[in-house]
Parts: C-alpha cells; sequence; structure tokens
C-alpha cells in the first residue's frame, strides 16, 4: 500500500493535484484550512517514507494557496507560526526514523558562517522580540530545508523537479490572471502596481515567474510537439509583464539572451526557428487585443524607468549601518520603521553587509560559490536551465528583496540540494541516456 503511494506522489498527476489545490483554495481564499492540511499531509510524507521529494510540491502548494496580505508583524496568523515547528519535527522524525546522515552537503560551510552572523548580529540590534526570534527560526528552517533534502533523497529528481516548477509556474500566472479579473480598475492596478496575492507582491511574484518560465522553455526545446509549451511560455511573459516588477522584467530581459541560446542551440534550429516566430505572432495578437493594457504598461515604465524609487537613499543607509556595525552588522531587523513594518535594503551584498555584517557577507559568498559550483559540475540541458533560472533571480536581487525571502530561499535550497545528490548518484550510476520525459 505505502509503495503504491509513495509511487503515485512521483507521478505527474500528484503534480496536477497539488497545483491545483493551490489555485483552488487561494482562489477561494480558504489557506486557513489548506495550509494545515499541508502541513500534516507533509508530517505524515516524513514519517512514512523514506524518499522525501514528494514533499516539495505539497510545500510550493501549501506556499500559493495563502491569500492573506500581512502588513506587520500581528498580521501574522497561526498557521504560518505552526508552520516552521510542524516542518521542523517532521523532518527530526524522519531522520531519526531512516536514520539520515545529516552533517552533508556543499552548503554547510556557508549556513555556518551565516548562522554565526545572524546571532552575534543580535547583540547590535536596538531589540530583540517575539518577532525577531520567530524570524531567526526561519533562517534556521532554511537551513533545515537543504540539509534535510540533501540527504534524504534516494533519486535523480532533477526531471520531477523540472516538472514541479513548470506546474507552479502556472500557478503563480494563473493566480495572477484571477487577481486582473477581479479588480475593477485593470488600468488603474496596472498604472499603481497594486498587484497583491497574499503569498507576495509584485517582486516576489516576478522572482518566481523568472525562475519557473526558463523551466517551461525547458520542456518546450525537448518536447516532440511544443506549442503548447509554447503558449504556457506566452502566457507566464504575459503575466511576468504584469506584475510591472522593472527589477524581475529587466532580469528576465537579460536571461532571455542566455534562454535563446539554449533553445538555438541544437540541430532542429529549423523547428526553433519556426516556434520563436509563432511566438513573436501570438505576443503581437495579445498586445493588440488588450493594447490599452500595454499602453499603461509602457507608460509606466518609461515613467519610472530612470526613477530609483529611492534606492540611493537606501543604499547609503544600508553602508551607514555597515559602517557603524562592520563585522557583524546592525541585526535581521537593521531597518524597520516606527510603525513595527521591517524593510530590506533592496540590493543582496548591501543588505548582507547591514544586517549582518562582513561575517554574514563571506557566508553568501561561499553559498553563492557553491549554488553555482554544484550545477556546473555535470553540465546537462536540465542543469543549464536550473544555472539560468538561479542567475535570473540574483540579477533581480540587485535591485529588489530578494535573497533570504522564502520566495526565494526555499526553491534555491531545494535546487541546489536535488542537483547535488544527481551529481552523487552521477558517479555512482553514469546514466545512459539524458533524454526527458515529458
Amino acid at each position: 500500500m505505502l509503495k503504491k503511494i509513495e509511487k503515485f506522489t512521483l507521478s505527474t498527476p500528484y503534480l496536477l493535484i497539488c497545483s491545483a489545490l493551490a489555485i483552488i483554495l487561494w482562489t477561494l481564499k480558504l489557506e486557513t484550512i489548506g495550509v494545515p492540511i499541508v502541513l500534516v499531509l507533509m508530517f505524515v510524507q516524513f514519517v512514512f517514507f523514506k524518499d522525501a521529494m514528494p514533499s516539495v510540491p505539497l510545500l510550493f502548494s501549501g506556499l500559493f494557496m495563502v491569500s492573506q496580505v500581512l502588513n506587520d508583524f500581528s498580521d501574522i496568523p497561526l498557521y504560518l507560526y505552526m508552520t516552521p515547528p510542524t516542518i521542523i519535527v517532521g523532518m527530526v522524525i524522519h531522520m531519526i526514523r531512516f536514520k539520515t546522515k545529516f552533517w552533508q552537503g556543499k552548503m554547510l560551510w556557508g549556513i555556518v558562517i551565516m548562522f554565526i552572523a545572524m546571532v552575534l548580529s543580535a547583540f547590535n540590534a536596538e531589540e530583540v522580540t517575539i518577532y525577531y526570534l520567530f524570524y531567526s527560526l526561519i533562517g534556521l528552517l532554511y537551513a533545515l530545508v537543504y540539509l534535510f533534502y540533501r540527504n534524504s533523497l534516494d533519486k535523480d529528481h532533477i526531471q520531477y523537479l523540472l516538472k514541479t516548477m513548470v506546474l507552479m509556474g502556472m500557478v503563480v500566472s494563473i493566480e495572477t490572471l484571477i487577481y486582473y479579473l477581479r479588480v475593477d480598475d485593470v488600468l488603474y492596478a496596472i498604472e499603481n502596481k497594486t498587484i497583491k496575492l497574499g503569498w507576495g507582491i509584485s517582486n516576489y511574484i516576478a522572482t518566481y515567474l523568472v525562475m519557473f518560465i526558463p523551466a517551461t522553455i525547458y520542456f518546450a526545446k525537448n518536447a516532440k510537439h511544443n506549442y503548447l509549451w509554447v503558449f504556457i511560455a506566452i502566457f507566464e511573459v504575459a503575466m511576468l509583464l504584469f506584475t510591472a516588477s522593472r527589477g524581475g522584467i529587466l532580469a528576465f530581459a537579460f536571461i532571455s539572451i542566455f534562454l535563446a541560446i539554449y533553445l538555438f542551440k541544437s540541430n532542429n534550429w529549423r523547428q526553433t526557428l519556426l516556434t520563436t516566430a509563432t511566438v513573436i505572432m501570438a505576443m503581437a495578437v495579445i498586445i493588440v487585443v488588450n493594447y490599452d493594457w500595454f499602453v499603461v504598461l509602457i507608460s509606466r515604465f518609461e515613467s519610472v524607468l530612470l526613477n530609483d524609487s529611492g534606492r540611493m537613499e537606501i543604499y547609503a543607509e544600508a553602508w551607514h549601518v555597515f559602517s557603524e556595525h562592520p563585522l557583524f552588522g546592525g541585526g535581521l531587523f537593521a531597518r524597520i520603521d516606527g510603525n513595527n513594518v521591517y524593510h530590506m535594503y533592496h540590493n543582496t551584498f548591501l543588505h548582507t553587509l547591514a544586517t549582518l555584517g562582513l561575517v554574514g557577507l563571506a557566508g553568501l559568498l561561499w553559498q553563492l560559490y557553491v549554488q553555482f559550483a554544484v550545477l556546473l559540475k555535470h553540465i546537462t540541458s536540465a542543469t543549464v536551465i536550473l544555472i539560468i533560472a538561479l542567475l535570473g533571480a540574483h540579477v533581480h536581487g540587485m535591485v529588489d528583496n530578494i535573497y533570504y525571502m522564502p520566495q526565494f530561499m526555499i526553491l534555491m535550497l531545494i535546487i541546489v540540494a536535488v542537483v547535488e545528490k544527481s551529481n552523487l548518484l552521477l558517479v555512482s550510476n553514469p546514466p545512459i541516456s539524458t533524454v526527458p520525459t515529458v
């Protein structure tokens, strides 16, 4: 019975169910029911199944069904407070039961260094409250997520991960579309960048799409009949544009160069050229049909393109905090306003310096090195796509809040864990074929 269940959780129908539930429960605003159910299912999966990979789509399904907008710490619902301890306890039971070797992984030292910086930075913080401890617990959860999945996977799950990313990209895109279908004035919503899906605002939505769209391109290239994949990619790119996230759109424009090289670097370049022409025509039709929307979108970019939106002042503030606490930074909440609202410094490196100091920066640089070293160790069509996805997110992180946020960290750490495990399996069992199944 358990083997049949496990086989099902590694199938495409299971991924489709997880994706559909995320959309339905988000649309109906039933995350107070949905997230606890997801936590229970994840807990059961951790306890009874040795291979932990099927918990990944559950994890993202639970994340993307959160529709409540959290304006400050007081808005955090009980189920979110219960999420870290529930997942941690489930993972610990799994590791005890299946005797998992925990302290293994190339990201380990980067995580340890950053954890030391996080602990010691608390001495420089203006105050350490229950919210500070909660965010610190989330940091520990990141570390546990990586070490757990790095050491609790039995198979090469890169294809499974890519399928999950494709479907979750559809989830994010459909939720974005539903948001705009619900608003009274679409043009006003685009012009004022009002989009909030609960689990994330425009920049976080854009980050996920920047990372998920390459996975769609991967299957579009490798499928025998790729037109469905092409139209999915077009839909996702259109929804990325309607996030009105300058950083996200510019990051995607940057990685589009690499995606184009990836697509045309094949023997089937004529098919790729035809597909590209189809994409261009389809985008032209979409623009013509929704001309007013795109006019507003373009005018918004024209008005803010050279406007730094206060970034220079924020960067100067980050540097000032770092200069006062250069070794360990000013603490996780170095930038918090009078209304107890937590803000970030809109640049991965400056935010790290301001909050965690030089020690934290050392941990960050270690992590960045390992991310790309792991993906470059055995280069395949799949790992190239994952490299492009991570590169896009990091480019976005130069102007927006990306690193350290759950929306990025969990996906990034799982990508590294899955590929690192795959590398180990490739060394012991070289594959006969690496052609993907679609």
